[in-house]
């Protein structure tokens, strides 16, 4: 309850924001005053702030928060990465100190390490997603690019006054790192994407970062940045090496490899979500046809957007040969319910399958496993729909 009152707390401070619009800026005042912004960010030699993220999802029935304290070093030129980092949050702590990235798991006491970690990392570690990190790298692109309209304006939250920046891109998307990036070929959403910015009018330090929707209006990503600290007492000299750690922390145990083909599955029982009755199926009872397990849980993009397909292949195949089970291995029955109702399946929807992510070693989502007739493995990897509907028809 409490961590729902924050959010509301927070959708109502980004919205008073909103209502409290002022005028809007002439665009040499616009220019001048990124400009300003650009500078105070690159000026930074070392930082530290508190950093809220906030993403609302209500199409997909998904409301998450995470929190952390960052601190970053810029004063590194011989860096490739131009930056060092930590971060501290209630699960991870995580270090890069310009040749090693390592994370340290406080529940399971394990250390993960990459040495001369790619880009590809730092795009997908969260205290790096829309963070100081990525407003260094927009608010140039900006200045340069007069095709981008941007709109500035004044703002009040809690009584003390901020700019507002807002722009659009169309066709292209910011990354997490502030980079321009091209949508797929397969993207189906509306491809003009809108953004805010909303920083101090007095430091010209950034307080949100905003990501929209146009085709969902009720949906953003808002990261909040609160107690900046432009000359923080340094993180102790030991504290960047892991090294440090490894007296608590070891190594996390190799990942069991995903089932092998013609492995045969033992037999198990899992509840069917239906919201007439209290339902269970159990993987025996298919013998005889051919049976596609697909394992997913709701905060992965690729599974939500893959239930038509899943429809689609149910429908093409048929029952009598052929039967889809859908396994979430993490989420409440509310949340099944959720996506039952949003999707009306023509297949099984099971929950409760966490106890067959480890023996079927599932470290990826969504994983597709296919069996014959017989109940051993034909198929297992990801959703590649043209190899799982040949593997599905050849064995029919």
């Amino acid at each position: 309850m409490k961590k729902q009152q924050l959010l509301f707390l927070f959708i109502y401070l980004l919205f008073s924001a909103t209502a409290n619009s002022q005028a809007v800026y002439a665009q040499d005042k616009v220019d001048l005053v990124l400009k300003n912004a650009a500078a105070k960010l690159n000026s930074l030699g070392t930082v530290s702030y508190k950093y809220r993220r906030e993403s609302i999802y209500k199409d997909d029935n998904y409301q998450g928060v995470y929190n952390a304290v960052v601190f970053f070093n810029f004063n590194n030129p011989g860096n490739n990465n131009k930056f060092l980092f930590q971060s501290d949050d209630d699960k991870y702590f995580a270090c890069y100190n310009g040749s090693q990235y390592f994370s340290l798991d406080k529940k399971n006491k394990t250390i993960a390490i990459q040495q001369k970690p790619g880009e590809d990392v730092f795009e997908s570690l969260s205290p790096l997603y829309n963070s100081l990190v990525s407003l260094r790298a927009i608010f140039p692109l900006l200045i340069k690019n007069d095709a981008i309209k941007k709109v500035l304006t004044d703002t009040v939250i809690n009584n003390k006054s901020f700019y507002r920046l807002r722009f659009e891109l169309l066709d292209h998307f910011l990354g997490n790192l502030g980079s321009v990036e091209n949508f797929t070929a397969n993207y189906t959403g509306n491809r003009t994407k809108p953004y805010e910015i909303i920083f101090s009018k007095r430091s010209f330090l950034p307080y949100q970062y905003i990501t929209r929707f146009k085709d969902r209006k009720d949906d953003l990503i808002a990261a909040s940045f609160t107690d900046i600290d432009i000359d923080p007492e340094a993180p102790a000299e030991l504290s960047w090496f892991y090294s440090t750690y490894t007296n608590e922390y070891e190594a996390p145990k190799p990942k069991k490899p995903l089932v092998s083909l013609t492995t045969e599955l033992a037999n198990w029982v899992l509840p069917a979500y239906d919201p007439k009755k209290t339902d269970s199926v159990s993987l025996n009872q298919y013998k005889g046809k051919i049976v596609m397990l697909d394992f997913w849980i709701k905060t992965c993009g690729p599974c939500l957007a893959s239930f038509p397909r899943l429809n689609e292949l149910q429908q093409k195949f048929g029952k009598d040969k052929f039967q889809l089970l859908s396994i979430n291995t993490q989420d409440p029955k509310e949340d099944i319910a959720f996506f039952y109702k949003k999707h009306k399946p023509v297949f099984k929807m099971l929950f409760g399958g966490e106890g067959l992510v480890e023996k079927y070693g599932i470290s990826f989502y969504p994983t597709v496993i296919i069996l014959d007739r017989s109940g051993k493995i034909i198929y297992s990897g990801d959703f590649d729909r043209s190899q799982v509907e040949k593997t599905i028809q050849q064995n029919l």
